[in-house]
């Protein structure tokens, strides 16, 4: 992984300015660009391997936190019985005494006196025992629990590591993506421009034949044929204009990103994933997946930390979670168009510090969570 992502690295060189990119240019951006997703992909999936070993061994943590202060518990209680019992022992006040009441005792009284030597003698070796057992089992989930810290430590460890390399590599990647992006708005502004020319075209050509058809009538000069009803036939009107086009959806993170199909995955408290985790680095722009509105803000999220909801002019609902904050100017009921930046990658809420992302959701109608793989996969490639 490390040389694929040195030679993605190297190979991401410094492209010239905008006016100056040529097709070949674009070719080139793109090529590495797509090499730099698929070596951010293999990082995505080591991350998401990591972090599902991560909330598994916070569960196991959790567990053996609690059995361990059970068993401490337990444990204090049997040695305060054994240290009460070591004192009756030396005081004379359990087998040995039992004893002495028994030799002294008439033979009417003899089965009493050896029932309570048997309850006297069970109660000591089960005090021992129990607090025997007791220390045991404390040492063997002290052992356990420190070997899951260690654990956890080290996947930390890990996590950080694949999240600076896939930082670096979006890093790096930035320059390609801004090129790809500005040539792509630039092709949109020529082609609305192309639009708005031939709409005014048509318009002024329309107004040009009326004009010269009124102008001709009037005069009258022009002759009716032999046969003819003395009408003139309308010219057909001109086409209408095809209607303007904007960007009718967009990548819910406008920069490099990269991402696998985790639906389903287990997530903390026994959940599992209902939506997509877009790696990207951290402060890394989000858009607005389609036209819409913002429907709901939220900063306070236990899991979800800073989050918003927006829904779509189709009716769709969209969830951003684990945002490191909004962009300027967003609030609750405003409209925003697909592309429009409405916060930032992070990693808020319950996600890692060492895996920023965007976790995503899709909601057709409003209704419950469908896997949003297959469209962010569409749209962002």
């Amino acid at each position: 992984m490390r040389k694929v992502l040195g030679v993605v690295l190297v190979f991401l060189l410094t492209l010239p300015a905008l006016a100056q990119v040529t097709e070949d240019d674009l070719d080139r951006a793109q090529q590495r660009l797509d090499e730099a997703r698929a070596a951010t992909e293999d990082l995505a999936r080591q991350l998401e391997d990591a972090y599902v070993r991560q909330l598994a061994l916070d569960g196991e943590i959790d567990h053996l936190t609690s059995g361990l202060e059970l068993t401490r518990t337990r444990l204090e209680t049997a040695e305060t019985d054994v240290l009460d019992l070591a004192v009756e022992m030396y005081m004379g006040a359990t087998t040995s005494s039992a004893l002495s009441v028994l030799v002294g005792t008439d033979n009417d009284s003899i089965p009493a006196g050896l029932e309570y030597v048997r309850r006297a003698t069970g109660f000591e070796d089960a005090s021992i025992a129990d607090f025997k057992a007791a220390r045991a089992e404390f040492e063997r989930q002290a052992v356990r629990l420190d070997s899951a810290r260690a654990a956890q430590a080290a996947v930390t460890d890990e996590l950080s590591a694949l999240t600076a390399q896939a930082e670096a590599t979006f890093t790096a990647a930035a320059g390609d993506y801004q090129v790809l992006s500005e040539r792509r708005e630039a092709q949109l502004a020529e082609e609305q421009r192309r639009r708005e020319e031939a709409a005014l075209r048509a318009a002024t050509s329309t107004t040009t034949t009326l004009a010269t058809t009124t102008t001709a009538g009037e005069s009258g000069t022009s002759e009716t044929l032999p046969g003819s009803t003395g009408t003139t036939t309308p010219p057909a009107p001109p086409p209408p204009p095809p209607p303007p086009t904007s960007a009718s959806q967009a990548c819910p993170v406008a920069g490099p990103v990269s991402f696998i199909d985790s639906w389903g995955s287990p997530r903390s408290g026994g959940r599992a994933h209902q939506g997509v985790d877009m790696m990207a680095a951290r402060g890394t722009p989000v858009a607005a997946i389609f036209d819409g509105a913002i429907t709901r803000l939220s900063s306070s999220s236990s899991l979800g930390g800073i989050t918003l909801w927006m829904r779509s002019d189709a009716g769709d609902s969209y969830y951003y979670a684990h945002l490191d904050g909004y962009a300027e100017g967003v609030t609750s009921g405003m409209s925003v168009v697909a592309g429009q930046v409405i916060g930032y990658v992070g990693s808020s809420g319950n996600a890692s510090p060492a895996y920023p992302h965007l976790h995503f959701e899709s909601h057709p109608g409003g209704g419950g969570a469908v896997n949003p793989y297959p469209l962010v996969k569409g749209i962002c490639g």
